[in-house]
């Protein structure tokens, strides 16, 4: 018998095959998984009937999680979850009323299927924001709705949030089903520990899942009969796994008082979000995705003015650079509508913060100036919270920024910051993380190649455009020496200044994106472990 048994170097040669193996499957899953979700983002709900769209929604909100999952798993094949510092990235802080919107959009419809009916019960004194890993509560808060409505069979299912002892967040869902039997409690969360002699098909897996990922939460599951009848289950989450702390591997001292990261919670809100550039399209969708937006995407401004007169958004991010009508000409004819749609809140977004094109903007009708590029969730979410304030006199709490660290004049400057493209990464999650390297990658090529040619022929509008583009993508992962170079290039062509000046300064931006560009080509390749397709082709 012993012959007959695996040596160690054919089980090793065995386990690097099914790493391998997993590692292509993973590849194209999550290109498929990706495509379905891109399509998703590109349907138009306003064109479709009530129950279509709601029917799409549970599906594109189900996708979601299905991303998230997959991510999950496959981290546990190898691929990891790890900073450019090495260190495990901490968890993106998301809105508590994000993720029950969410469980809402994709339960709800389920529960029409089966003729019962889904309803949330949220009280008011709840943290707004939660640092934890949402896709794991989503997981456990899923399989316990997943088996409510699988064995009460009728009836309404409650899903109820609120605070126990004033600092334990509670989650607990209850159905109008037979129960658990004595068998069933007895066995609890077990593997396969769904008693014998059921109807309704099921392992009992489920729960042991949740138990499982709440334990890992720092949480702990709860499970009884109500006195009334149906079944109860309940996730305690102590404050320590909630609540925000600092990271003890940055080097902060926990016991300071220190104020976490402000994000605001947005949900309820829709954003119309007038953007030409896929790269940015993709940032801001996902910032306004985290933050429990709905938006709606116009590639131009004649599609920005066209969605904008048929109102239903409660306020507006207006690129100031689009083709077919400029972001000021959007603001203006807006502001010359008749009802109510004159008065919305609007954010212009541009990379010209100078005076003169201050004054511009505002002129036309903007409530206030984003400027490119955006680097951090925070205060992304800050400038659209003060914009409500300042327009409708209300706004989401935790609207005050944090202080910045300034960077010493004398420290270098690296080519981008790591640190920025982990937590634009962070927030885009990685099937979103990728796509995002993958735009970015594709634009700054594209910009590259455009800038020279303009440059060629001395087409200075051209010139205007593209560093435009170079501000607001090397600017979002701190390419500050290249953004620094493009603000130069832009404000030559602007004044139309000798071509000789900024001949020498296109040939230095030329160099950096090279540089930059190979380097968003490696961390894509590290990141994700794909081959930066298309590289080396545009950095010749």
């Amino acid at each position: 018998m012993a012959e007959d048994m695996p040596t160690a170097s054919q089980t090793a040669s065995t386990a690097e095959g099914a790493a391998s193996t997993i590692e292509l499957f993973s590849h194209d899953i999550r290109s498929a998984v990706a495509d379905v979700l891109s399509g998703l983002r590109l349907v138009d709900f306003s064109q479709l009937d009530p129950a279509t769209a709601a029917q799409l929604q549970r599906v594109s909100t189900a996708g979601e999680s299905l991303a998230r999952l997959l991510d999950s798993a496959l981290r546990q094949f190898g691929e990891g979850s790890l900073t450019a510092n090495g260190r495990e990235a901490a968890p993106e802080p998301v809105p508590l009323l994000a993720v029950m919107r969410n469980l809402e959009r994709r339960w709800s419809g389920h529960a029409r299927e089966v003729s019962m009916s889904l309803r949330l019960d949220i009280a008011a004194d709840l943290p707004t924001v939660l640092h934890l890993d949402a896709g794991a509560l989503d997981r456990v808060l899923a399989n316990l709705l997943s088996n409510a409505f699988k064995y009460a069979d009728w009836g309404e299912v409650v899903l109820a949030v609120d605070m126990r002892s004033g600092d334990e967040l509670r989650f607990r869902v209850r159905d109008e089903g037979p129960g658990f039997t004595d068998a069933a409690l007895a066995r609890l969360f077990e593997r396969g520990g769904r008693p014998g002699g059921q109807t309704k098909p099921g392992s009992g897996l489920g729960l042991h899942i949740a138990k499982e990922v709440a334990t890992r939460l720092g949480g702990q599951l709860q499970v009884s009969n109500a006195a009334e009848g149906g079944a109860e289950v309940t996730l305690l989450l102590p404050r320590q796994s909630w609540a925000w702390h600092p990271d003890p591997a940055s080097g902060t001292d926990p016991s300071a008082d220190h104020e976490p990261p402000p994000l605001p919670d947005l949900s309820g809100l829709t954003a119309l979000v007038a953007e030409d550039n896929p790269t940015n399209q993709l940032l801001f969708t996902q910032m306004l995705d985290h933050l429990g937006a709905s938006w709606r995407l116009a590639p131009d401004g004649a599609e920005a003015l066209r969605l904008l007169s048929g109102g239903g958004f409660d306020f507006a991010l207006v690129d100031i650079d689009m083709p077919e009508l400029s972001g000021t000409e959007v603001i203006a004819r807006t502001r010359a509508l008749k009802g109510e749609t004159r008065l919305l809140p609007m954010l212009a977004v541009t990379a010209y913060v100078l005076q003169e094109h201050r004054e511009k903007i505002y002129a036309a009708g903007a409530d206030g100036i984003l400027a490119k590029p955006v680097g951090s969730l925070a205060a992304f979410g800050q400038s659209i919270a003060t914009l409500m304030l300042r327009t409708r006199g209300t706004a989401p709490e935790q609207i005050e920024p944090a202080p910045a660290h300034p960077r010493s004049e004398a420290e270098p400057a690296p080519d981008f910051c790591p640190e920025r493209l982990d937590r634009l990464i962070a927030i885009s999650g990685d099937d979103g993380g990728r796509e995002f390297l993958t735009r970015l990658h594709a634009d700054l090529c594209r910009s590259r190649i455009t800038l020279a040619q303009a440059g060629a022929v001395g087409n200075a509008e051209e010139i205007r455009a593209q560093t435009h583009v170079i501000i607001s993508l090397s600017g979002a992962v701190g390419a500050m020496p290249l953004q620094d170079l493009a603000n130069l290039a832009n404000a030559a062509a602007h004044r139309a200044q000798p071509s000789a000046s900024l001949a020498k300064t296109l040939t230095e931006i030329d160099s950096r994106l090279r540089g930059l560009i190979e380097a968003i080509a490696l961390e894509r390749a590290n990141r994700f472990e794909t081959a930066p397709d298309g590289a080396e082709e545009a950095i010749k």
